[in-house]
């Protein structure tokens, strides 16, 4: 009984040395040039800042922080309501609103409306199946309707351009 209850106090001391410790907040904040021309809107909100992200954050600097955050977004230009963390004393990580031109988002050549193929593996047979991108999601997947009108998210690696 002794070494159980020894096994699981070791496990919660190892999982829980990640320590998260909010270092300040701003309204906006941009490491790119900003058009005040154009009309932006909010592209995701609260992005950057699940406990999972922020535990994950290896940013040794600030700068490196908003850039992640904004490019793992397609269409983020700069952040709005800005909360900017210190990881285990050492990493920077940045939660906040992006904004940017969800319209002409585009990301790895790919932007909503393009038709798609991809492989897909059944009996030991290769087929390909194709479909239309209805929204980029993130910075590794997009949500596609099939032929069956069914909505799938596949990886942008999984995925090329259909003529």
């Amino acid at each position: 009984m002794r070494k159980i209850i020894s096994f699981f106090c070791l496990l919660s001391v190892l999982f829980s040395c990640s320590t998260v410790k909010q270092v300040g907040q701003l309204n906006m904040i941009s490491t790119r040039n900003i058009e005040p021309k154009l009309n932006y809107e909010v592209v995701s909100r609260y992005s950057g800042g699940s406990q999972k992200e922020l535990r994950k954050a290896r940013s040794l600097t600030i700068q490196d922080a908003i850039d992640k955050t904004v490019r793992k977004i397609p269409g983020g230009e700069y952040l709005v309501n800005v909360k900017v963390y210190l990881v285990n004393n050492r990493y920077f990580a940045v939660e906040g609103d992006v904004w940017g031109q969800s319209t002409n988002a585009t990301y790895r050549g790919f932007k909503a409306g393009d038709k798609v193929t991809w492989k897909i593996f059944e009996n030991f047979k290769t087929d390909y199946k194709s479909g239309t991108i209805k929204s980029l999601k993130d910075d590794k997947t997009c949500l596609i309707e099939d032929e069956n009108g069914q909505v799938i998210e596949k990886k942008y690696d999984d995925i090329s351009k259909a003529e």
